[in-house]
């Protein structure tokens, strides 16, 4: 019993300490999205690369590979690549390259991303000033 307990703790602890953290993503501009202006937060790419992304998942005209139930979003096509894009209540992000898997039988996506983009809708983060953070923290999926 001893041992049993000793090999769940090492296993619970080596889990934990391979578990992302969260890193502070500094805003580097704005991008006009759906539901107004929004913060923009790149994670490994540009600030211009990740604006571009930002109002390229906005785009109606986008391919869509949409997700099974339960899942917010799914992988756009933008500038010939598949981001997956998902997030709600103001808070979105887009990472590439979109690896499909099956989830629960369902299509849904496999990470990491090698890159990934965070931006939030300033008038939803925050109602009376309308701004965005400086910074916004970031764990990869």
């Amino acid at each position: 019993m001893t041992f049993t307990l000793l090999g769940a703790t090492v296993l619970g602890a080596g889990a934990y300490a391979k578990s992302p953290s969260p890193t502070a993503l500094k805003r580097c501009g704005y991008a006009k999205f759906t539901y107004g202006r929004s913060g923009v937060y790149p994670w490994r790419m540009s600030c211009s690369a990740a604006q571009a992304v930002v109002v390229g998942s906005a785009n109606p005209h986008a391919r869509v590979i949409g997700f099974g139930p339960g899942w917010d979003g799914g992988a756009i096509s933008i500038s010939g690549h598949y981001w997956v894009c998902t997030g709600q209540m103001g808070d979105y992000n887009c990472g590439y390259p979109y690896r499909p898997r099956k989830v629960n039988g369902e299509k849904g996506y496999k990470g990491p991303f090698t890159e990934d983009v965070a931006y939030e809708t300033c008038s939803v983060v925050d109602p009376q000033s309308s701004k965005c953070p400086n910074t916004v923290e970031f764990t990869q999926p």
